[in-house]
C-alpha cells in the first residue's frame, strides 16, 4: 500500500502526520484522515481488505493514489514506488481515457454510474478489463477522494467475444467453461449443465439434463429462472418483482442480466449474477437460451461490510455521527419542503467519567451498548436513533413538534433509569424552526441539555 503501517495507523486513530502526506482540500490532514478511517475503521479492516480477491483503490481528486491492495498490486505488478508517483489515468488503457475523464467529471457533479467497465493496463503492459463499483467522499460539497472496488472480467470478456463472433455455443465451450453455465430449449427443458454449474450448484448434468428441474438448483420452491423469463418474453420492467438489480444484458442485446440473493445455491443462500441469453438460427426462430452465472456473494458480503464501516458505529451498531448528520440534513430538508415539524433530542449519560473510572472501560462500552439498546427498543418506526459522540446520542424525531417530543424523552429517560446497572441519563431536546441551520438547531439542543445537567440530572429540558 502507499501509507506505511505507522502512518496508516496514525491516520486511523486521528493523529497528525508528515506534510508529505498531506493531499486534501482546505483542511489536509483532517481530509486524508477521513479517507484513512473509512479503510481503518475496525481492527481487521486492513487485513480484511488486504485479504479480498478484488482490487479495491482509492485516490483523492486528482487522481492519485491514496490506496490499494494486495490483489490490485500482485495483478497489476506495480511496486509502492511506483503506485506512489502514478495516477489513475497512468494505468488505463488509452482507448477508455476519454471515456474515463467523463466519468470522473461525473463523478465530480454527484453523477455515479453504478458500475462501469475499464481496461487497466499492468506493469508487463497486458491489458486488463475490470468492472468497478465507485464510492465517493465529498467534504463541504466538495470532492475528497474516490473509492474503488473491481474485479477482472477477461475470462468473462472473452466469453462474450466468443458469443459474439459465433453466435451459437459449442458443446466443448458449454461443457469445460469455467463460467457455470446451463442451456434450455424453447420447451425449458435443460440441454446443456456444464461442469462448473455442478460445482457452483451440487447437481450433476446427469440429474438436470432432459429435465426442467433446474429451478430446483437455486431456489426453495418452484419459481422460474431468468432463462425461463426469456423463454417466455417476459416484460423486463416485471423483473425487479424478483430480482435486485436487473438490465440489458452485455452479453448481447436481446439478453438480460439480473443479480439476486437466491435460496439454494450448493445449499447455501448465494448472491449471483445472471446472464440470460437467447439463441436463433437463420430464420431467426429461438432455438435455446443460455444462462451464465457468477457467484458474487463474499463480494457483495464485502461491499455491506464496507458500507456498515461507514455508517454503524462499531460498538453500538447504531448510526454513527457521519451517517445521524446525513439523516438529520435529510429530515430537515424534508421538514422545509413539507411544512412538517421536525424535533431533536441530544442525550449523555449522566456520570459516565465515574463508570469508567470505577468498573472500568470495558464496563463503560456494555453500559453504552445496553444503554443504545433500551433506546432503540423504545423509540418509535420512524425515529433515528444515533451516537454522537463518547457517552451522547441524538435521537431525531421527524413528524413530532417539540412538546410531544418532551414525552417521548421521558419515555427514554425512564427506560435508561430502569436499567439493571442503576444508570441515568439528561435530555435536552428543540424543534427544528423555518430556514435555521442544522448547527444552530444542534446548539439548542445542546443548550437544553446542559439545562438538564446544571439542575441536577436524570431530567428533560425543552429549549426555550
Amino acid at each position: 500500500m502507499l501509507l506505511d503501517s505507522k502512518k496508516f495507523q496514525q491516520l486511523a486513530v486521528g493523529q497528525e502526520m508528515d506534510p508529505a502526506y498531506t493531499v486534501f482540500g482546505k483542511n489536509p490532514v483532517q481530509g486524508q484522515r477521513a479517507e484513512m478511517a473509512f479503510l481503518s475503521g475496525s481492527r481487521f479492516s486492513q487485513t480484511f481488505l488486504d485479504c479480498a480477491n478484488d482490487l479495491i483503490q482509492s485516490i483523492d481528486r486528482a487522481g492519485k493514489f491514496l490506496y490499494v491492495n494486495r490483489a490490485w498490486r500482485e495483478t497489476l505488478g506495480y511496486d509502492d514506488a511506483e503506485i506512489a508517483v502514478l495516477s489513475i489515468f497512468d494505468i488505463l488503457d488509452p482507448d477508455c481515457r476519454e471515456n474515463c475523464v467523463v466519468l470522473f467529471r461525473d463523478i465530480a457533479a454527484g453523477k455515479i454510474a453504478h458500475t462501469y467497465e475499464v481496461v487497466f493496463v499492468a506493469k508487463s503492459g497486458r491489458r486488463i478489463p475490470v468492472e468497478g463499483k465507485i464510492s465517493t467522499d465529498f467534504k463541504d460539497g466538495e470532492l475528497v477522494a474516490t473509492r474503488g472496488i473491481f474485479r477482472d472480467i477477461s475470462q468473462r470478456k472473452e466469453a462474450e467475444e466468443l458469443l459474439r463472433d459465433q453466435k451459437l455455443l459449442t458443446e466443448k465451450l458449454i461443457r469445460y467453461s469455467a463460467v457455470p453455465i446451463f442451456v434450455l430449449d424453447p420447451q425449458h427443458r435443460v440441454t446443456y449443465w456444464n461442469k462448473a454449474c455442478e460445482l457452483l450448484t451440487g447437481i450433476s448434468a446427469k440429474q438436470m439434463e432432459g429435465t426442467a428441474n433446474h429451478w430446483q438448483a437455486f431456489y426453495l420452491e418452484k419459481r422460474p429462472c431468468l432463462a425461463d423469463l426469456v423463454i417466455d418474453s417476459v416484460d423486463r420492467r416485471n423483473l425487479s418483482v424478483l430480482y435486485t438489480t436487473t438490465k440489458n444484458s452485455e452479453l448481447l442485446e436481446e439478453g438480460i442480466h439480473a443479480e439476486e440473493w437466491l435460496d439454494a445455491v450448493g445449499g447455501v443462500c448465494r448472491y449471483l449474477a445472471c446472464d440470460a441469453v437467447p439463441i436463433y438460427n437463420r430464420s431467426k426462430e429461438l432455438v435455446a437460451v443460455i444462462e451464465t452465472l457468477q457467484d458474487l456473494t463474499e463480494r457483495k458480503k464485502m461491499e455491506e461490510a464496507l458500507t456498515r464501516l461507514a455508517t454503524i458505529d462499531t460498538l453500538t451498531g447504531i448510526y454513527n455521527r457521519g451517517k445521524i448528520e446525513e439523516s438529520l440534513r435529510q429530515e430537515m430538508a424534508r421538514a422545509v419542503r413539507y411544512g412538517s415539524p421536525l424535533t431533536i433530542i441530544l442525550f449523555d449519560l449522566d456520570y459516565f467519567k465515574k463508570i469508567n473510572d470505577s468498573l472500568g472501560h470495558s464496563i463503560g462500552d456494555q453500559v453504552l451498548k445496553e444503554v443504545s439498546v433500551a433506546v432503540g427498543r423504545q423509540i418509535r418506526e420512524t425515529d433515528v436513533l444515533g451516537r454522537w459522540g463518547g457517552e451522547e446520542f441524538m435521537v431525531l424525531c421527524p413528524g413530532t413538534v417539540a412538546d410531544d417530543a418532551v414525552t417521548i424523552a421521558e419515555k427514554l429517560r425512564q427506560q435508561v433509569e430502569n436499567l439493571p446497572r442503576g444508570v441515568t441519563i439528561s435530555c435536552g431536546l428543540t424543534g427544528c424552526r423555518p430556514g435555521e441551520s442544522m448547527d444552530a438547531l444542534i446548539n439548542r439542543a445542546d443548550k437544553a441539555l446542559y439545562a438538564a445537567k446544571h439542575a441536577g440530572r436524570n431530567l428533560v429540558r425543552m429549549a426555550a
